[in-house]
């Protein structure tokens, strides 16, 4: 089910994050092991056959002419709320300290101008020399040769490569390699809510079941507040923060198997569907605010801050930008707990779960060669090392390694989000590894489903039609 980049160009305009972001639970075997057989079986590499691509830089590292990477990512170095542009520049200031002679050009939009971007450079192949790659755009990306594997780069560092889990390795993998360096580990559906405003209509937490949490919406909304704020201007928070979840309560992970394998009843699946029908009852029933589609991620924290909604849906890279946006006040995030998704009847997925994973990597043009390739390999691992993810962990979000650090100095609700997240299964995010063109048909029929334009069966139909286009 896998399209040329005309599909990957028409279909990522609007595809979802990461941020959108997935796993699995399928065991793995360990980064240095599978470097070890991937090398084995893949062809010999330009590089490896002209000798003159190794005369450019030392053989220690030390670079003996100047070298510009361009590199192009989805974070802006003068933001003041994105925990991950604080690193980045961290990063390239240590980068640049250490081998003075690599110079970076940076490029940086955020997150949904950045894919539509980078879908142009691919389909005119002027792709950037490293940039942030998606999961669901490697199979594209590597059929048209356009993209490196960091094969190589794990296998020269186990000591670096070694301290990525399976669960974030998983969505850089494709046909046995890996083509993405992890630098964040994501939960991609969660809910922020305020507990007194919850205590205030009889619930201490947020509800576990979905019967309660309608029970407890209906309440929020008789009091005044819009119970669930969504932010999905950018078409794909649907997709991954409520979505992602409610295919598998409804499902459980047997049906992403069979989507990616092209077998069972697809978007049509009644199980699935029964996820898709819960979304439709939170709008039927007016719980979401009624201008999701036109305010973003980001919109929907100031009503939050303000107490206007007494909760939201986003992912884990949420925390960050909210403590940031909130400033000298933080009042209300000091009484803000995180949950995921409630169970509901009949469904055949796992609670307490969430998707998650890394959703996206650092990835460098195949094209580089030489002292270029060797530069892309340091910034690549200079923007998901420990020192990277230190970095992230001060600001509230989360690097691609497990590190020791006291969250409680961030915030008691970065606090109880890393207790959450040990605790709580990973499921696939789908929007990390389906087809770009169902990612698309997937997102913006969320649109007009969660306005109440159209029915779950309709939904189906609809993201069905495309999903058969892409079977072979």
């Amino acid at each position: 089910m896998r399209k040329r980049i005309a599909v990957l160009l028409a279909g990522v305009m609007v595809c979802s994050m990461l941020t959108a972001c997935g796993s699995t639970e399928e065991p793995k075997e360990e980064p240095e092991a599978k470097q070890e057989e991937t090398k084995e079986e893949k062809p010999e590499s330009k590089e490896e056959k002209e000798p003159e691509a190794e005369t450019d830089a030392k053989s220690d590292g030390d670079f003996t002419e100047e070298v510009t990477l361009d590199v192009a990512m989805m974070w802006p170095l003068d933001s003041t709320t994105d925990a991950k542009s604080y690193a980045l520049n961290h990063a390239i200031e240590r980068l640049e300290k250490d081998y003075p002679n690599i110079k970076i050009n940076y490029d940086g939009s955020v997150h949904d101008d950045y894919q539509t971007i980078m879908m142009t450079y691919a389909a005119a192949d002027t792709l950037p020399d490293v940039f942030n790659v998606k999961g669901a755009w490697i199979p594209n990306l590597v059929e048209n040769e356009q993209i490196g594997t960091v094969d190589e780069f794990f296998e020269n560092d186990k000591d670096w490569s070694g301290k990525f889990d399976d669960e974030v390795l998983f969505d850089m993998e494709y046909d046995g390699h890996y083509y993405g360096a992890p630098f964040q580990n994501l939960c991609c559906s969660l809910v922020v809510y305020n507990k007194e405003i919850y205590k205030s209509v009889g619930y201490e937490k947020f509800p576990e079941t979905w019967e309660d949490m309608m029970d407890c919406f209906a309440k929020l909304k008789d009091a005044g507040y819009v119970p669930l704020g969504v932010g999905n201007s950018g078409q794909w928070v649907a997709n991954s923060c409520i979505f992602g979840a409610m295919g598998d309560r409804g499902a459980g992970t047997k049906w992403y198997d069979d989507i990616m394998e092209g077998t069972g009843d697809g978007f049509l699946d009644k199980d699935m569907l029964k996820g898709v029908e819960k979304m439709a009852e939170l709008a039927d029933k007016e719980y979401l605010n009624t201008n999701l589609n036109s305010i973003d991620q980001f919109e929907v924290m100031p009503p939050y801050l303000n107490e206007e909604y007494a909760s939201y849906v986003d992912g884990s890279w949420t925390f960050a930008t909210l403590i940031a946006t909130a400033g000298d006040d933080q009042s209300v995030i000091e009484k803000s707990g995180v949950a995921v998704l409630p169970a509901i009847d009949g469904g055949k997925g796992d609670y307490p779960a969430t998707p998650g994973g890394s959703a996206w990597g650092q990835a460098y043009n195949a094209k580089l060669t030489g002292a270029k390739k060797q530069a892309a390999e340091l910034f690549i691992k200079y923007t998901t090392d420990e020192e990277w993810c230190k970095d992230l962990a001060e600001k509230g979000d989360f690097g691609g390694m497990n590190i020791d650090y006291d969250y409680s100095a961030i915030s008691p609700l970065v606090q109880e989000y890393a207790q959450l997240k040990s605790s709580v299964k990973k499921t696939p995010q789908y929007d990390c590894h389906f087809d770009t063109s169902v990612i698309d048909a997937m997102n913006t029929n969320f649109q007009e489903l969660l306005i109440g334009e159209i029915t779950p069966e309709e939904w189906g139909g609809r993201v069905q039609e495309e999903y058969e286009l892409t079977l072979d």
